[in-house]
């Protein structure tokens, strides 16, 4: 459905005839915050493996959290043990499978996604496209950096500007 919504906007672009590149601005890093509030996760399975510290979320997966939905095929959650108080938390998650995410001001669509909370890092990977308002950025790979909030694509860059 939203592969739907973003063909239809980059075919509308497109024949607008827009083109450049500026006033992207990324904002995923305001959504993208595991520690100030609950994630909520929805799936057809769960499997947790204490001695790596993995749980996999398997079939249909939501995971929410404040403005950001997030859905793929799979989620695993990498822990890892906090140094200060010896107990685990979220160090990493990783989506595959038709991940799609939205925030209050993104829609982001790849095959893969990897984020880092330790370093507060977001890699999609595989037919990236990424949607602000009439904006539209498409690539092979993106990068952000959540903390500076910037971000880079790669890969066959294609990016719609809406002008006005």
């Amino acid at each position: 459905m939203l592969r739907k919504i973003l063909v239809c906007t980059i075919a509308t672009l497109a024949l607008a005839g827009v083109a450049g590149a500026q006033d992207m601005q990324l904002r995923l890093g305001d959504s993208l915050n595991l520690s100030q509030s609950q994630l909520e996760i929805t799936s057809d399975s769960l499997d947790v493996d204490q001695e790596t510290g993995v749980s996999t979320f398997g079939g249909g997966v939501v995971a929410s959290q404040g403005g950001m939905r997030l859905t793929a095929e799979n989620l695993r959650i990498e822990y890892s043990e906090n140094p200060e108080d010896g107990r685990q938390r979220i160090d990493r998650l990783v989506a595959d499978g038709g991940v799609t995410m939205v925030t209050d001001h993104e829609a982001v669509e790849a095959r893969q996604a990897v984020y880092s909370l330790a370093e507060q890092t977001l890699e999609m990977t595989g037919d990236v496209v990424m949607v602000q308002g009439a904006n539209v950025l498409a690539g092979e790979r993106f990068f952000a950096d959540l903390r500076a909030g910037t971000g880079r694509m790669s890969g066959q860059v294609r990016t719609l500007i809406d002008l006005e």
